[in-house]
């Protein structure tokens, strides 16, 4: 099943999930080996299975204690699992534990319920459902690659995110809900303002090869309906789209940290990348920040209705120019159209806008970011 917002996963309960174990009486300190997933790995090592514990902590690929959600002696009712994905990328396992904060009650005031994701990236994500009112004085922790410590969820603060870092091997303790970077879409514009997409087509039927065609669109308007429509994931290669003028890749994304991934080399005649930022949602109050990975000389324009477009900027002074400056120059659309100039052997790895909003000032700039 796939799902196009976290939330979606947690409110869909246990409609999709296939039930391991239902209304027991014999699991206040038994366990249960769940499947793991192919996909998920623990500190980088594969996880044949999930243990999960009537005393409500749980082994990831051994029976061992890796984490604890008030572990004490608990009675777990019933067990669910669940393989699906987020947004069509990313994938998770799901796996929902349900029972009673003491062995020997049953009562609303003991009901313990909780949903616990393993996800591709490596990271796990822990949502309570049900937060019992008595016997809520078990154990709490994480054990990795060090033992973490975390203040117990409640209802007013349900989620904790333990967010695996792969090169170093380590988690880090949040206590919200998993921040997932919203995979972009592309499309291909030419100096004359024709739009293509790239679609991967049979070319010879008898050996069923494919290749990526360029496909030109009858539509001229760019929004996010289009590139949803029919915007591809991936860069296209060089070849396929050398033959246009002056040829630009558009990049959208409905995540507030505007993500442009690409390794482009300009040659002369110097040419450019164009991307364009929607700030039009209500929340979006400000930028908060621009962060660019590149090599060489890059130069910068952008502009507030797409055709009127500033001077050439280097692009170490357009990263530390006034962000309130850039903001205030909003038109009623409130995008902005970027264009990066690439000279020589010059090369833009990412770019990155993270805006400011009222709820969480420092939410964008907890996003993780990553590259597809």
């Amino acid at each position: 099943m796939n799902y196009d917002n976290i939330n979606d996963i947690f409110s869909a309960g246990v409609t999709n999930m296939t039930c391991l174990l239902q209304d027991s009486n014999s699991y206040d300190g038994g366990t249960l080996a769940v499947s793991g997933a192919d996909f998920f790995t623990f500190l980088g090592k594969a996880v044949p299975y999930i243990y999960a514990h009537g005393d409500s902590y749980w082994g990831i690929g051994s029976d061992a204690t890796h984490l604890k959600v008030d572990n004490r002696d608990t009675r777990m009712r019933s067990l669910y699992r669940e393989e699906g994905t987020l947004y069509s990328y990313y994938r998770f396992l799901k796996i929902r534990w349900e029972g009673w904060s003491h062995y020997n009650a049953s009562g609303a005031d003991y009901q313990l319920k909780y949903d616990l994701l393993f996800w591709d990236t490596g990271d796990i994500s822990l949502h309570m459902i049900s937060v019992p009112v008595q016997c809520y004085d078990g154990g709490f922790g994480f054990s990795a690659d060090k033992n973490y410590t975390f203040t117990k969820p409640d209802t007013a603060s349900p989620d904790i995110t333990f967010q695996y870092y792969a090169d170093s091997k380590t988690f880090e303790v949040k206590y919200t809900p998993i921040d997932l970077l919203v995979p972009f879409k592309l499309l291909i514009k030419d100096g004359d303002g024709k739009l293509y997409t790239v679609e991967n087509q049979i070319i010879n039927e008898e050996l069923s090869e494919t290749a990526d065609v360029l496909v030109g669109l009858e539509e001229t308007e760019v929004n996010a309906l289009l590139f949803k429509k029919h915007g591809f994931a991936k860069m296209p290669e060089w070849d396929l789209i050398k033959g246009l003028t002056l040829p630009s890749v558009l990049s959208w994304s409905d995540s507030r940290a505007f993500p442009l991934n690409a390794v482009i080399t300009g040659t002369p005649p110097k040419q450019y990348i164009e991307c364009t930022a929607d700030l039009s949602d209500g929340t979006v109050l400000g930028i908060k920040a621009l962060n660019a990975e590149y090599e060489g000389e890059i130069t910068v324009q952008y502009s507030y209705d797409g055709e009127t477009f500033t001077g050439e900027t280097p692009m170490a002074d357009f990263l530390t120019m006034e962000l309130d400056e850039l903001y205030a120059g909003l038109l009623e659309a409130k995008t902005i159209t970027f264009r990066f100039w690439l000279a020589g052997d010059a090369t833009l790895t990412s770019f990155i806008m993270n805006y400011r909003n009222g709820d969480d000032d420092d939410a964008q700039g907890n996003n993780k970011n990553r590259t597809y």
